[in-house]
């Protein structure tokens, strides 16, 4: 399993701030580390508390403790939460208490904010300067790793996380993902290599047994990833991410029962929100595999029920957003412009952060652009690219699914060529883009490129999203033609 984030419940902090843990009391590291400024009771604890979620361990409460025992902690308070909206709460807190706190936590603390609040520019800039006062940190080089890694650049991300076990051999952490980037890259040799090594490390740990079983999934070895993903869990039967996969593999053998079977029983056997939304999730996109529009609605619909009792807007509004995808897909325009209603009314709640008040706006736009060029609305269209153009202007971070959503635009305006020069610009690792691209090269009359990117499509047995379950059947489809 990979280091990502993950909506609502326990361990929920420690995930979306992969990795921005710093070294505790500076006598115990090798020289280069990063020091905390906790007192020596709340240290002791974090490293307890780091050393699990660095492992993919459930942290529990653990950091809640530790701010309990040091509620001058500032960097602690990045950890601390069982939810998304504590979460929120503690990072503002991290940010009033930063003074505090040594100047490689500031650097921490702000990275954490601007990354929080989408200014990947700010994040990038805070980690550049952590590096230049820690430069012989690992986790110093992890964190530059993952943002690399959000950012798409697997090869510059490599390069961190080879720094770090340069620095620390023994770092296990820093193995899977060096394993992960080196599979985006489709180095798999390389990539079993490192979980060989991460294994060896951590033998008694479930996560690279989980870790080794994505490797096999995607190189399509379906039946030996079962395998270890039930390695996995006799490690430890509580880790539950490990039914996701073996249901990954399921749905990849065509096999879509046993596949909800076993996210079910991630479901049941789930202490916390997040992974109950992940089981749900993937329930979602199991029927969308097998086509089942009707169905994946049924099981968003009491995703969007548990994200309003917990009065979690954003969530709420995001869920609305994918069951209008979903009924784009499905040719509902009349209930996909139901969703697109509820969420535009969500994104005006004033418990809503004004810091991403642009985010919003992009997202509503991109959502009426998908609205118009169903209805063959190409000025409407127009519109809502210019509205996305401007705000990507001053959001950098948005430049890629602008790209994607301008290439959409032009492909459904048969402007086949001009589609491919935006899908350029988007996200290298969407499978969504891949297929639109593969439309556009096949309307441009180039049937070996257009096979080329269904058959990537058809072949990438990734752990599921909603896009890749949306179109790797449609894939499937133009390659059996």
């Amino acid at each position: 399993m990979s280091y990502s984030i993950i909506h609502r419940g326990l361990g929920t902090a420690f995930l979306v701030t992969a990795f921005l843990v710093a070294a505790a009391v500076p006598a115990v590291f090798a020289k280069g580390d990063m020091p905390l400024t906790g007192t020596k009771e709340a240290v002791a604890l974090f490293i307890q508390a780091r050393e699990k979620g660095e492992n993919l361990e459930d942290t529990g409460a653990l950091f809640d403790q530790v701010i309990s025992k040091d509620p001058n902690f500032a960097y602690a308070y990045l950890f601390a939460g069982q939810n998304n909206l504590e979460f929120q709460k503690n990072i503002e807190t991290a940010v009033r208490l930063a003074d505090k706190a040594s100047p490689g936590e500031r650097e921490l603390i702000f990275a954490a904010r601007d990354q929080s609040n989408g200014n990947t520019a700010g994040q990038l800039s805070h980690l550049q300067q952590l590096l230049k006062l820690f430069p012989g940190d690992k986790r110093a080089h992890m964190q530059m790793s993952n943002y690399l890694r959000a950012v798409g650049d697997d090869v510059e991300a490599l390069h961190h996380l080879q720094e770090a076990v340069k620095i620390d051999s023994k770092y296990a952490p820093a193995y899977n993902l060096i394993g992960y980037s080196n599979i985006a890259l489709g180095k798999y040799a390389d990539a079993e290599a490192a979980f060989q090594t991460y294994i060896k490390l951590i033998p008694n740990n479930p996560n690279p047994y989980d870790s080794y079983a994505e490797l096999l999934m995607t190189t399509g070895k379906f039946d030996a990833s079962i395998k270890q993903y039930e390695m996995a869990l006799a490690k430890d039967p509580t880790f539950v991410n490990s039914y996701r996969g073996m249901g990954n593999d399921y749905e990849y053998k065509g096999d879509h029962t046993k596949a909800r079977e076993m996210y079910y029983t991630m479901f049941t056997k789930s202490t916390n929100g997040g992974n109950r939304d992940q089981a749900l999730s993937s329930t979602m996109n199991s029927w969308l595999f097998e086509g089942n529009f009707a169905k994946a609605l049924e099981v968003n619909e009491k995703r969007i029920a548990v994200a309003e009792k917990e009065g979690d807007v954003q969530t709420a509004m995001a869920l609305h957003n994918v069951s209008a995808l979903i009924s784009f897909e499905a040719g509902d325009l009349d209930a996909a412009a139901k969703c697109l209603d509820i969420a535009a009314k969500l994104s005006q709640d004033p418990s809503l952060r004004p810091e991403l008040k642009d985010n919003r706006k992009f997202a509503a736009y991109q959502q009426q652009l998908r609205m118009m060029l169903a209805r063959a609305d190409f000025e409407g269209a127009k519109t809502q690219i210019e509205g996305m153009k401007m705000i990507t202007a001053t959001r950098p971070n948005l430049s890629r699914p602008y790209n994607t959503a301008a290439g959409n635009a032009e492909l459904a305006q048969k402007n086949y060529a001009k589609a491919n020069e935006f899908y350029a610009g988007g996200n290298p690792q969407d499978p969504y883009m891949w297929y639109n691209s593969a439309l556009a090269y096949e309307g441009a009359g180039d049937s070996k490129k257009a096979a080329e990117l269904y058959r990537k499509v058809a072949d990438l047995n990734q752990l599921d999203t909603t896009g890749y379950a949306l179109v790797r059947t449609k894939a499937i489809a133009k390659l059996n033609k």
